[in-house]
């Protein structure tokens, strides 16, 4: 597990560092927040946002996974509050295979 880095967007244009990601990754999070996946294998792969905690019913939250398409495909996947962890500040997003698939965290301020 990985803690990933954050590039804000700023006036005069943003270069993002890609990264491979792990089978798990972490970063802080921040409102504005998008994760960037990209995928140059010939298999598609799912990623997936953890939504921690449970409802008002004590049933635990659903998970938010999605399919990265294969060899050209791209996810910009927003972060949103509920998938933040109370305690620690930080949301969780697994990778179901890390080869050719590279990840950029995004801020728009």
């Amino acid at each position: 597990m990985a803690l990933l880095t954050t590039y804000t967007i700023v006036n005069a244009g943003t270069a993002p560092t890609y990264v491979t990601p792990a089978a798990s990754d972490t970063l802080t999070y921040a409102a504005g927040l998008f994760a960037h996946y990209k995928n140059t294998n010939a298999a598609t792969r799912t990623i997936t946002v953890l939504i921690p905690g449970t409802d008002a019913y004590g049933d635990a939250f659903t998970a938010h996974a999605l399919t990265l398409a294969a060899t050209t495909g791209e996810l910009w996947i927003p972060i949103r509050p509920i998938a933040r962890d109370a305690t620690t500040g930080l949301v969780t997003i697994t990778t179901s295979a890390q080869t050719n698939v590279t990840v950029a965290i995004v801020r728009l301020i």
